[in-house]
């Protein structure tokens, strides 16, 4: 019993510990996946390094916070103090403060890197369609011309929606890169540019 009561307690403390670079992960997934939707420019890859950077600073500094709180819960279980709870939620509550700003730039980022997925999210459910009509119409070279051609026309339609999104994304980035206080309006709405409906022009007989 007393080796599983310190055990949950460490564990909580370790919890507390990491709270920051659980944060900082999630950051740095979205962030990749901006740095497809905006590959090739190289200002707003830039942008996009300032406010990576700046999660790195945000971590750093409630990493710094928490030491004192982690070091108070770390004494008390040495001592077999009977305030070890108490130090826990003190260090929690602590973590929770510490961890505001890489937590508010770690959503602002993810809404900015959702958006980004838009077009590929549909192009992605488009392929997985495509395969299973390949199943059905094997063996129709005809008919496989047909939705190779269909396919490439969802390509270059994800490829212009991503182009009408870069300039929201970066204008989203650079907000966030200066700590405006403005960037959910930089961001579209549902629905809008980028929508996951990609649109596929019709195709025009001649």
């Amino acid at each position: 019993r007393d080796v599983g009561a310190l055990g949950a307690q460490l564990k909580r403390a370790a919890d507390i510990a990491t709270l920051p670079y659980v944060a900082q992960k999630a950051v740095r997934r979205d962030a990749d996946a901006l740095r497809v939707a905006l590959r090739d420019d190289a200002g707003a890859l830039a942008v996009l390094r300032s406010v990576v950077a700046q999660c790195g600073t945000a971590t750093h500094a409630a990493s710094v916070a928490l030491r004192g709180p982690l070091g108070a819960v770390l004494g008390a279980l040495a001592g077999g103090a009977e305030n070890v709870e108490s130090r826990l939620a003190a260090a929690e509550a602590a973590a929770a403060a510490a961890c505001r700003d890489v937590g508010a730039l770690g959503s602002q980022l993810e809404r900015v890197a959702g958006i980004a997925r838009r077009p590929y999210v549909a192009r992605g459910a488009v392929r997985r369609e495509a395969d299973a009509l390949r199943v059905a119409l094997r063996g129709d070279a005809g008919a496989l011309a047909v939705l190779a051609s269909v396919v490439g026309r969802c390509d270059s339609a994800t490829d212009a929606a991503s182009d009408e999104l870069r300039g929201a994304l970066v204008a989203a980035l650079d907000a966030l890169a200066r700590g405006a206080d403005d960037v959910e309006s930089r961001l579209p709405p549902p629905g809008g540019g980028g929508d996951q409906r990609v649109r596929i022009r019709p195709h025009t007989h001649t």
